[in-house]
C-alpha cells in the first residue's frame, strides 16, 4: 500500500522516512514532552528507527498509521500523527504528538481531524477512540475539539487514561455543523 500524504491548511502529513529518525529523537528529547505517556524516559536513538519501522508496517498491515507532521513553509518535522489499532481492545485510537515549538497553534486540533475523516472515509470505521492522561489539560480539548465525548477512564498501557470516542455519524455531522 503508498501511504498517503495528507495537507491540512497548515501542515502537511506525510509518510515517515528514516532520515527523519534524528528529528524525532530531538523532539522526544524535549524537556517534559513525555510528561504525560506511560514511558517517560527520553528514547534511545534506535527506539526512533523502530517507531519509524513499526509504523510503516501497520500502514501495510491495518491501512492506516502514523503519519510525521511538516509545517510545510519550512519542511520541518513537528511530530506525529495517525491512527493505531489497539491489539488489545480491537480499537482504533487517533494519536498524536506535537513538537514544544509548536504548541498553542492549534496543529494537533488541525492534524487530528484530518486523520479522523481518514480513518472514517478511507478505512471505514465505524468509531474511533482517544486516549490521554487525565491531567492532560490540552490534549482533553484537543479531542473535545475534534467532536470526541468522554466515555470513561480505563486502564490502557498500565495507566489509567481518559477515553474518548467518536462515531463517524456524529464526526460528519459536526462537521458540516448538525
Amino acid at each position: 500500500m503508498d501511504i498517503p500524504t495528507l495537507r491540512t491548511p497548515r501542515l502537511l502529513l506525510r509518510p515517515w522516512t528514516p532520515e527523519d529518525a534524528d528529528r524525532l529523537i530531538a523532539i522526544l528529547h524535549e524537556p517534559n514532552i513525555l510528561g504525560y505517556f506511560p514511558r517517560t524516559a527520553p528514547w534511545p536513538s534506535e527506539e526512533a528507527d523502530r517507531y519509524i519501522a513499526h509504523h510503516l508496517s501497520h500502514w501495510q498491515e491495518r491501512g492506516c498509521g502514523h503519519w510525521a507532521v511538516v509545517t510545510p513553509a519550512d519542511g520541518q518535522v513537528v511530530g506525529w500523527n495517525g491512527l493505531e489499532f489497539l491489539p488489545e481492545t480491537g480499537e482504533t485510537e487517533v494519536a498524536y504528538l506535537l513538537s514544544r515549538e509548536v504548541w498553542g497553534h492549534g496543529y494537533a486540533t488541525e492534524a487530528a481531524r484530518a486523520a479522523l475523516q481518514f480513518g472514517f472515509t478511507n478505512c471505514s470505521f465505524d468509531k474511533i477512540i482517544g486516549l490521554t492522561h487525565p491531567e492532560n489539560v490540552a490534549s482533553r480539548r484537543v479531542l473535545e475539539k475534534c467532536g470526541m465525548a468522554l466515555i470513561d477512564r480505563q486502564f490502557y498501557f498500565s495507566i489509567e487514561l481518559c477515553r474518548y470516542w467518536v462515531e463517524r455519524e456524529e464526526f460528519f455531522s459536526q462537521a458540516k455543523g448538525g
